[in-house]
């Protein structure tokens, strides 16, 4: 247990205790509330705080704050420890949360995921004054499980000290007001939505809790259905080219709801050989894929046929080329 307190709170050598406050400190931050009933597990880590504390007593160094990364549960999901107030109420006592002029914000590159993705998701501030920030973020399901895992990309962020279940700053990235982390999604699909939970510290840089202020911010992502596809259309529908010359054409594949159908297989062949063509190329997100046809030596027509499978049946589009 201290060596998870240890981690948690990553101390470092440089600053001295000078009074017994800091003691009282600690355990605010780590319990959020000083009126509250504590269970079993809670009272353990209690007792670690307090031996570390001693410890780090007689060795003289201790950093003031989490300046190496919080602990856990402290991201305004309402399901964890200190609630949606994330610890200003005991901690960050000196505003109301979101009540700084600076902007905070999750970014995430898409709407949806697959199972089993890996997403970049950016945490930032912006309109800020102050030098020194943090972070943490999670995120949870419908009904408020850990779900997928973070990976830090670079040396301003961490996410081992919470199992890959959180991801939060180090103490390098204080001096950032932006970082990006990555989120690998479940490799089953979840109920719901996705809800990402950040809270983010912009802090004063005074060694203490005060004059800090504590933002929040929320994002959902959802599980991407698999699109069946449903139409094939080619552009353009007649190629003319000069012998030896090459062409491009493009196909588009979109599901029943006129989705894109994204990462699907499309295949192609030339009946009479007059020309050459790719024999199969994927989709992009927006449903597209390209075709290179290249004429032979010899005048004539040919006849190109592109197709691509649904879960039961062949969907095929034909094109008629003449080679001049």
């Amino acid at each position: 247990m201290i060596k998870q307190i240890s981690r948690l709170t990553n101390p470092t050598k440089g600053s001295a205790l000078k009074s017994a406050p800091f003691f009282v400190s600690i355990f605010r931050r780590l319990f959020c509330a000083r009126n509250s009933v504590f269970a079993n597990e809670r009272y353990m880590i209690g007792k670690s705080a307090f031996l570390m504390f001693t410890v780090f007593l007689v060795w003289g160094d201790i950093v003031f704050g989490f300046s190496g990364g919080p602990p856990a549960e402290r991201t305004g999901n309402p399901g964890e420890i200190c609630g949606d107030d994330t610890c200003a109420s005991s901690c960050h006592t000196s505003f109301a949360v979101n009540a700084g002029s600076a902007k905070f914000s999750i970014s995430l590159p898409s709407s949806d995921y697959k199972p089993g993705q890996t997403l970049d998701i950016t945490i930032e501030f912006t309109n800020t004054s102050t030098a020194i920030h943090g972070f943490e973020i999670t995120a949870v399901d419908a009904s408020n499980n850990k779900v997928g895992t973070f990976a830090s990309k670079d040396d301003t962020a961490q996410t081992e000290p919470y199992d890959n279940l959180y991801a939060s700053h180090t103490k390098v990235g204080t001096g950032e007001n932006q970082w990006t982390v990555q989120w690998t999604a479940p490799t089953v699909s979840v109920s719901g939505l996705i809800t990402f939970y950040a809270v983010g510290n912009e802090a004063n840089g005074n060694s203490a809790s005060s004059g800090d202020y504590i933002y929040t911010d929320t994002a959902t992502i959802s599980f991407a259905a698999e699109c069946v596809p449903s139409t094939l259309k080619v552009k353009p529908k007649k190629v003319v080219i000069k012998r030896g010359k090459s062409a491009v054409v493009t196909v588009t594949v979109k599901g029943e709801n006129n989705e894109a159908c994204a990462n699907h297989t499309i295949y192609a062949s030339a009946e009479n050989k007059k020309v050459s063509v790719d024999e199969s190329a994927e989709t992009n997100e927006n449903g597209k894929a390209k075709f290179t046809v290249t004429a032979g030596n010899e005048k004539g027509k040919d006849v190109i046929t592109f197709s691509t499978q649904d879960n039961d049946t062949e969907i095929t589009k034909d094109i008629n080329v003449i080679v001049k």
